[in-house]
């Protein structure tokens, strides 16, 4: 005997391809936001760490007497601006002076495990921020002597999987900055000790 052998009929696969459809539509919206919020809370989660430990080295400093420029924290020797007693790097101590390469510094010397990080002009592909330093954006602030210092610098430390990257560099195109559209990350300011996250641009510190 002959068995029949019987599939699916044209409707039948339309509707279940329609059906497909429809959840997809309303079940990819609904991942996307659960990414965003995942970003948004590592980002907190970075910018908080950043803020205890800067607040570890400016009690360290103020233990000491503030009449250093270095502390030890866990061990390593971190540098600091003697007028306000904030991290500025391993060898940097002048919070209107900093470099790309002093802020990252400063990110991966005073957090315990840091997050992986390079350079904003660097290959970004398997790292998590990249860091740059923004020349005199920090504002002002009052040294312990009662001088008021202007033309602080600032730390910002952008998440990568916020920046558009080049396929075949791997540097984030356009160079990331305080504007750059659908950014995220923190920033620091080594006159103030503040640190802040960001989820959303243009952003005024």
């Amino acid at each position: 005997m002959k068995s029949k052998i019987k599939g699916f009929s044209l409707i039948e696969l339309v509707i279940v391809i329609v059906i497909l459809g429809l959840l997809a539509a309303t079940a990819i919206p609904r991942f996307l936001n659960v990414t965003d919020d995942a970003e948004d809370a590592s980002v907190d989660g970075v910018a908080g760490g950043l803020s205890t430990a800067v607040s570890f080295v400016r009690s360290q400093w103020e233990v000491d007497g503030r009449q250093n420029s270095t502390v030890i924290l866990d061990g390593s020797s971190v540098s600091l601006d003697p007028r306000f007693g904030f991290p500025t790097g391993i060898g940097a101590t002048d919070a209107t002076a900093m470099s790309d390469a002093s802020c990252q510094q400063v990110f991966s010397t005073i957090l315990q495990n840091a997050p992986r990080n390079v350079l904003y002009t660097e290959d970004a592909r398997n790292q998590r921020y990249t860091v740059r330093v923004i020349d005199g954006a920090g504002g002002s602030a009052i040294a312990i002597s009662g001088a008021t210092v202007a033309g602080l610098d600032l730390c910002v430390y952008h998440q990568v999987a916020s920046l558009v990257i080049d396929q075949t560099s791997g540097v984030p195109t356009p160079a990331p900055d305080l504007s750059t559209s659908g950014a995220k990350g923190v920033i620091y300011n080594p006159g103030t000790g503040r640190v802040l996250s960001f989820t959303q641009t243009p952003f005024t510190p």
